[in-house]
């Protein structure tokens, strides 16, 4: 376990915001604390795991991004897998490139950092005019290992700061990745060293300032303790991306993430008083859902924001 300052102010004085469990361990009854930065109101995980501890954590094949590996799958997998598909993806590649404005004569550099199984790198070669040199970076051997053999990608194992990457991008993206990742400051350096005078960068994670996280509280799943190590809003994520030379452009909510979060938060909340799934969750978390997906109407408090970032000028 690690002691760590806040990424933005550099200050070790907290005030305790959560005390919260493991989604996926909560028979164990450890609690991981959540506290907020004094100096910058950013609220993150401390103590947490060393970068030598996380791996443990990450190993349940029931963690999402990591669903298309499982041999077997419940209908909640099937469904997730379905919507992800023809959805989720679809919709997020289409607002990407609406952004990005590719030309059809032209060839682009395009860098994936947490791809997972290369999914929306397949979808954004798909629905592109031009051609795409894509390049995935994946922690998950396995999951890295089928994005090239299954996939048919040039996807690295292992994480940014140790991938030989040097190419200029055009567009990086980055899933809900930024909130995972230890050496913070230093991959942020990086990102601005590979972004292109012009390119963007394109990452997306949970709202703490949103009604769903307000709601939930400490069973809130974007909470999701020891694998979320920062907890940002629009306005703690434009001050540390202010830091390392680097502005918010443009950001919009991800719609279905407000559905997703209020259904896995109703159920973790069951779990963790004893209780069993029932229709009532699911209504429950439909109506919440509902209830963020508009308040996310203005970004600021989207369920799960997609931020637009360059280099400053």
């Amino acid at each position: 376990m690690e002691h760590v300052a806040c990424p933005i102010s550099g200050s070790v004085e907290f005030d305790l915001r959560y005390r919260v469990p493991d989604r996926f361990a909560l028979e164990q009854g450890e609690l991981w604390h959540l506290v907020a930065s004094r100096a910058s109101g950013l609220v993150m995980l401390n103590p947490r795991p060393s970068q030598h501890e996380i791996a443990k954590f990450y190993e349940a094949l029931d963690y999402d991004p990591f669903i298309t590996l499982k041999s077997s799958a419940s209908l909640q997998d099937w469904a997730y897998k379905f919507i992800r598909q023809f959805i989720s993806l679809r919709y997020k590649a289409r607002a990407v490139l609406k952004r990005v404005s590719f030309e059809t004569s032209q060839t682009y550099h395009v860098l994936e950092i947490g791809c997972a199984t290369g999914d929306f790198l397949l979808e954004l070669k798909r629905q592109s005019p031009a051609t795409l040199n894509l390049i995935g970076i994946e922690v998950s051997e396995k999951a890295a290992r089928y994005a090239r053999e299954e996939n048919e990608l040039n996807v690295f194992h292992g994480e940014l700061l140790s991938v030989a990457i040097d190419e200029p991008q055009d567009l990086i993206v980055m899933w809900h990745t930024l909130e995972h990742i230890h050496r913070l400051s230093d991959t942020l350096e990086k990102l601005y060293t590979l972004l292109k005078p012009n390119g963007i960068l394109v990452t997306a994670m949970p709202n703490l300032d949103s009604l769903d996280a307000q709601h939930y509280g400490k069973y809130w799943v974007g909470l999701d303790a020891p694998r979320h190590l920062y907890h940002f809003t629009p306005k703690s994520f434009a001050a540390l991306l202010k830091k390392h030379r680097l502005a918010i452009v443009d950001m919009h909510a991800l719609p279905l993430d407000s559905y997703y979060n209020a259904l896995l938060s109703e159920q973790l909340r069951a779990a963790a008083q004893g209780k069993s799934g029932s229709i009532g969750a699911i209504v429950r978390a439909i109506i919440w859902g509902s209830l963020a997906a508009i308040h996310g109407v203005t970004p600021e408090l989207a369920s799960s924001v997609c931020y637009y970032v360059q280099r400053m000028r």
